[in-house]
């Protein structure tokens, strides 16, 4: 299932609802996926390489007028690919650079249409500013 995770929904119940004050994270990482993390963070689905880090995602847009939505601000680049190609179907944000919990999940996308993209030796996946679309 797309959007928020588990974690980042209670956190939203616990702030909001029951009033009780919740920790802002250090920061934001993108993640890859070979398969849906699921709301409850399926972390085995993760892409595992030497090639591969979770990437900062330092700056978001602000929503606006009667938008729930965000994207990023920043160019975000992963290393280039080594070893073999990898085949990516979900994109999600964590607020560690390893570990850490799971805060948004969804199909990798084009056009808002869900594919997979293989991402073959040498290549460099990039998402450029306002490209990284959270609603």
């Amino acid at each position: 299932m797309a959007g928020f995770s588990t974690y980042l929904a209670q956190m939203a119940i616990n702030h909001f609802v029951r009033r009780s004050a919740q920790s802002v994270p250090a920061g934001t990482f993108l993640a890859l996926f070979v398969a849906d993390p699921t709301d409850n963070n399926v972390t085995a689905n993760e892409v595992t390489a030497p090639w591969y880090e979770r990437q900062e995602v330092s700056s978001w847009s602000a929503p606006t007028g009667v938008g729930t939505s965000t994207d990023n601000s920043n160019q975000v680049t992963f290393a280039a690919v080594t070893g073999s190609a990898v085949t990516i179907s979900h994109v999600a944000l964590y607020d560690a650079v390893t570990g850490g919990n799971l805060l948004y999940s969804a199909p990798f996308t084009v056009n808002g249409v869900p594919v997979t993209k293989v991402l073959n030796v040498d290549d460099v996946f990039v998402v450029a500013a306002g490209d990284l679309d959270i609603d």
